[in-house]
């Protein structure tokens, strides 16, 4: 995926649901759309996760 970081990709994921939720979105543009908002979703899942390991990996050492 392009340099997106998590604030970013969680923009553009909210814009295409409004969109799709808005009936905004022309037949010809859904699976565009959709798969887009599949691969943004899934960044940023994979974002959440691996921020949260490393948080976890630096309370650990620290004690916590």
């Amino acid at each position: 995926m392009e340099e997106l970081n998590y604030e970013l990709a969680a923009k553009e994921l909210e814009e295409i649901l409004a969109e799709l939720k808005g009936d905004k979105i022309s037949i010809d543009q859904l699976a565009e759309k959709v798969e887009r908002a599949a691969k943004l979703a899934s960044f940023c899942s994979q974002k959440l996760k691996s921020t949260e390991e490393k948080i976890n990996e630096i309370v650990k050492k620290l004690g916590l």
